[in-house]
């Protein structure tokens, strides 16, 4: 985050920056990384109805989007195919939304 930025402020403009869309958010919560070693916190949100905008990489970066159907997603999490923390934690909260 941007000093002075909220999590939700840094949300919608990380993710018209990194992935190239615009839409709303809805909170998720927020974790810890590595509890116990450090106090990194990351706000969970999950967006719906996006619009395609463009993405503002940074000189270097470079990203591939890729969208898939939810039930691919559940599908690669059940193989071991998804296995960080924050996109486990996310899926986790978000089930209520994701039909």
């Amino acid at each position: 985050m941007d000093p002075g930025e909220t999590p939700e402020d840094c949300a919608f403009r990380e993710m018209e920056e990194e992935i190239g869309y615009q839409g709303s958010l809805i909170k998720l919560g927020m974790v810890y990384t590595t509890p116990g070693f450090s106090n990194e916190a990351i706000h969970l949100y999950l967006a719906r109805d996006l619009v395609k905008t463009h993405q503002h990489l940074d000189e270097g970066e470079y990203l591939d989007i890729i969208e898939l159907p939810i039930e691919t997603v559940r599908e690669y999490v059940n193989k071991g195919l998804m296995q960080d923390a924050k996109t486990l934690s996310a899926l986790a909260i978000a089930s209520q939304y994701l039909k």
